[in-house]
């Protein structure tokens, strides 16, 4: 099987694994975002206005099907960078010098590459989460694009790009350092590369720890442009939110600037365990793909 399929493959399996641990968590942040609310507040709307529990899961079925998809894009497109960059360095102590720099921009391609395949399927959920559409995905969409065009499937793209490009690189940068480090303590990467199965409690335990710490990180320092992000994408009214910035002084304005930082808590808090999630089932699968391999 060919390595850039197994990292497809694997992406797939990972984000999908992610994105059932963390959508309840991501439906607050949406309502918070969206409406200036506490946490409390948020939940008890998305309870009264869906009835119930049911409500922290509206709009899960379009990203369920996408998100596999988008990570799948994001680690086939940071495999097949990586070994290429690897393999085009003169040397072995170059390519060992230039690890680290190499996993950061091959991370932050792969962020590029999603970003443009997320935006569309980010304002459907956004819409859906938010009750600013009653109705099924693809309806959604469609009206969308009736309404408001091309451009509105693409709202809020620039403030994507701010939280994803970049941030991308230091998700990736984090989890092999942090896999760098286990290295060291347990042997980890050595056991991966001879094909040990990911099933050991002790490599579950490493792999959920590094990705939970390089969720965290990446998303440390750019929740404004998450909530500028949300803010414009549940927007229905395309003259409302003239452009990133102008949304950024409109909510100063309206709200001060701490309504920049709305759910910081939820964001910090789902980090963690998605990316435990998503590494695992990442790791997981691409064991199995490369045993596959490695049989023909």
């Amino acid at each position: 099987m060919n390595p850039v399929l197994c990292d497809f493959i694997a992406g797939s399996f990972g984000g999908a694994c992610g994105l059932l641990v963390g959508h309840p968590m991501d439906t607050i942040k949406a309502w918070q975002q969206n409406s200036n609310y506490g946490m409390g507040s948020a939940m008890y709307n998305i309870i009264i206005r869906n009835n119930g529990l049911r409500g922290f899961y509206r709009g899960m079925y379009f990203p369920l099907l996408s998100n596999g998809a988008l990570n799948s894009v994001v680690f086939a497109v940071y495999g097949s960078h990586l070994r290429y960059l690897q393999k085009h360095t003169r040397s072995d102590r170059l390519r060992k010098a230039y690890w680290r720099k190499h996993v950061f921009f091959a991370g932050s391609m792969a962020g590029l590459a999603q970003v443009f395949l997320a935006c569309p399927i980010e304002v459907v959920k956004v819409r859906l989460q938010t009750l600013s559409f009653i109705g099924h995905p693809w309806a959604c969409l469609k009206d969308i694009f009736r309404r408001e065009g091309f451009s509105g499937i693409y709202r809020g793209i620039t403030p994507m790009m701010f939280r994803d490009v970049l941030p991308y690189g230091v998700y990736m940068y984090v989890y092999e350092y942090m896999l760098e480090i286990e290295e060291r303590l347990h042997r980890l990467s050595k056991e991966r590369l001879t094909g040990v199965p990911v099933g050991g409690a002790l490599q579950a335990s490493l792999i959920a720890t590094a990705g939970a710490v390089a969720g965290v990180a990446s998303w440390m320092f750019i929740v404004p442009f998450d909530v500028v992000k949300t803010v414009m994408q549940a927007e229905t009214d395309p003259t409302v939110h003239k452009s990133m910035m102008h949304c950024f002084r409109s909510m100063i304005k309206k709200y001060g600037w701490r309504s920049l930082f709305r759910g910081s808590l939820v964001i910090i808090a789902r980090a963690a365990p998605v990316n435990s999630a998503t590494f695992l089932g990442y790791e997981y699968c691409l064991e199995k793909c490369q045993h596959l391999l490695d049989e023909k």
